[in-house]
This record gives structure tokens, sequence and C-alpha cells, in this order.
């Protein structure tokens, strides 16, 4: 039986997982190449657990990818007999005056998401959120969570099944362009190949600088777990997965839980005391913990989420690669359609995951990116 188009796929993290998962469902020939191991906490995958939401304040345009790789991720855990994706509902609240939590509802309602919106007093009482007066909350029941490492580990056993190749602890140095693509890797192999997709997160920047040059931004997160009271774990464990509009930021988290970690997981995604901070280099970036980190988590769960409160048991860093406007930037290199990106994820990818992998092997195999890929072109970056 003849193969399909002989693909490397540089970066087999989370996008690169999904990408070559679809690729092999496509037929063809794929070489995954990852520097790290197959799950690792040196990108954009860390923590164990991410979000998935229809209430996109990012734009209601994401809902019908969101629902696309939610109706996927539920039917590769069939297949593979692994419950990858956790439905608990999910509750946001902000105050009135927040455009990203009115954005939030305005894409409930643009998209037909089902929702139930809510004064503080009836959010207090239903979740252990003090919600202060004047605020309300939104609820969507369709929220929950991914579980990271069986996620991956279900694309790729599925992507192998199919035939692919994966290999572990290999760098790229160099996609060399020519009468053919090819890959260098660092210690010196060149590898030919018909087409090439770079997902390569974080370290995306420095593998091809000419792609979107000075347009992205990788940036530094912390997540983190307490320990609450034991008195207070059956309510947390209850909740739903949540989000908070603040003046201190963008808030989010997930019910009590031992997913990885025995704790009480959150994070700030977006913080509003340094909206110009700094880039971080990938190969330097320090993931040491420091109380610096966990003083703006502390002081949200103070105000907010007082039943959380408790010590950090456990932090990790988390790699965040951002175009400007943080939409998606997928699209194929300048002047050459046998390579492809899929890149600046800005922290809220992951859920998209199989999705996005159906529809950048679609763009590899037909060399034209599908009417859904157009939004994240890269001439909408200025690239």
């Amino acid at each position: 039986m003849a193969r399909g188009p002989k693909v490397i796929v540089i970066g087999g993290g989370t996008m690169g997982s999904a990408t070559a998962w679809a690729l092999a469902a496509r037929g063809a020939e794929v070489t995954v190449l990852e520097r790290f191991s197959h799950v690792h906490e040196y990108g954009s995958h860390s923590g164990f657990t991410r979000i998935i939401r229809e209430s996109y304040h990012e734009g209601a345009g994401y809902v019908p990818l969101v629902r696309r790789a939610d109706a996927l991720w539920q039917a590769v855990g069939e297949r593979v007999g692994e419950r990858l994706l956790v439905r608990t509902g999910m509750v946001e609240f902000g105050p009135e005056s927040d455009p990203e939590y009115q954005g939030a509802i305005a894409a409930c309602r643009a998209a037909e998401v089902a929702h139930e919106l809510m004064d503080a007093a009836e959010a207090r009482r239903r979740f252990p959120i003090a919600v202060p007066d004047g605020w309300t909350a939104c609820f969507t029941p369709s929220g929950g969570y991914l579980r990271v490492g069986p996620c991956l580990e279900a694309l790729k056993r599925e992507a192998m099944s199919l035939g692919s190749d994966w290999r572990t602890g290999v760098r790229v140095r160099e996609v060399a362009l020519g009468e053919r693509p090819r890959v260098l890797l660092e210690e010196g192999t060149l590898l030919p190949a018909d087409q090439v997709v770079v997902t390569a997160g974080a370290y995306l920047p420095e593998l091809l600088p000419g792609f979107l040059p000075g347009k992205l931004k990788v940036l530094r997160r912390v997540l983190a777990w307490t320990r609450p009271d034991p008195r207070e774990v059956p309510r947390l464990a209850a909740m739903p997965v949540w989000a908070g509009f603040t003046p201190q930021g963008f808030m989010y988290g997930f019910p009590h839980g031992d997913e990885g970690v025995t704790g009480f997981k959150l994070a700030c995604h977006v913080p509003t005391a340094d909206p110009e901070e700094a880039a971080v280099d990938p190969e330097r970036v320090d993931r040491s913990i420091h109380p610096a980190d966990l003083a703006p988590l502390a002081g949200f769960l103070d105000a907010y989420l007082p039943a959380g409160r408790g010590e950090f048991v456990h932090a990790t860093v988390c790699l965040y690669t951002c175009t400007p406007s943080t939409d998606f930037v997928i699209d194929h290199v300048p002047g050459d359609r046998r390579v492809w990106v899929a890149g600046g994820f800005s922290g809220h990818g992951f859920k998209f995951a199989p999705a996005i992998g159906e529809l950048v092997a679609e763009a590899v195999v037909t060399g034209e990116a599908p009417e859904a890929l157009r939004a994240f072109a890269r001439a909408r970056h200025g690239g």
C-alpha cells in the first residue's frame, strides 16, 4: 500500500503529538523529533491538567474549534480506554466593567453556549468563592479539564499504531530548504522529508527566527498547589474549574484533586501588574520558585477564595509563547508550502490540540490552509 508524504514533525509536545496523530491517520509517513521526553516540564504542557471551556473571552470564533476538539478528545479517550476529559462545568466571575469578563459572556451569547448568569450572593451560595457584591458570575456546564499526560500518551499511542516513528532526546539545529526540505540535527545528521511541520513551542523563535521576527514573546508562568484545611476539601473538590477576572489579573484553577499533585491548583494567566513583562529565554529561564511567584496567588486566595488557602505544597514553571494579539499563528514559512508552523498558542492552546492537528494535517497534505486556519495566518500578526 502506497504511503503518503514523508513528514517530519519537529517538537513532540502538545501540538506535535496531535499533528503527528492526524497526519498518520491520513496515511502520511511521520517522524516526530522531540528534544526532551514525550511528556515533560520544559515547555507549555507542564502541570498535569488544562481547562477546556466554551466561554471564550478571546473571541466567539474559537468556540467551533473548541467543540470539535472536545468531541475528538472524547472519541480518542473511548478508543484507548482512558478518561481524558473530566466534565466539571466552569464558573467565571468578575466586575461588570471588566471587558474580558464581558467578552466571555458575549462569546456564550454569540455562539449559543449554554450558560447561567448569577449575582454575587447566588455565586457565593453555590461555590466557595467570595464574589464581591456588585460583581456577577457565569456558569457554563460544558467546561471541564483535560488530563495532560493521558491526553498526550493517547495521541502518541494512536499515532504509533498507524506507523509513525517517535524519537526523543533529539535536538534539531536547523530546517534546511532547497530542492527538498531537510532537517539538520545537532549531531550533524541530515534527515530528508517531503514536508516539515514545526511545533516547537517556546523554542520556535530560535529555530525559525525569520518566521515571525520580533513578534513572538516567551513568558514565564508559575502553577501552584496549596494544601487547604481538610474541612474545606469536600467543597473545593466539588467545585467546577474556575476563573476570576480580578484587578490583580486573570486567575484560574481547578477543583481540589490528586491529578499529579494532591492539592488545590491555581495560577495567574495574565497579570495586570506588569502588562509589558519582559520575555524570557527558554534555554535559561529561571525554573526555581520564589516567594514573589507565590505571593500574588496567596493574595488572590485571601481575597476571593479563602477556602483554598494553605501551605503551597508544589509549584512548577510553564512557558507561554505569545503573539501580540494572543491569537495563534499557523501558516507555512514565507514562500515555501513544504514547511508549516503551528505556534504562538499564548497559553490557551492545549484544549484545541486534536482539532488543530486535523487542520494542520489537511494543510500539509493539500498544500493549502483550510478555512478554519486562515484566522491564524502569519500576515495577521505582521508577518
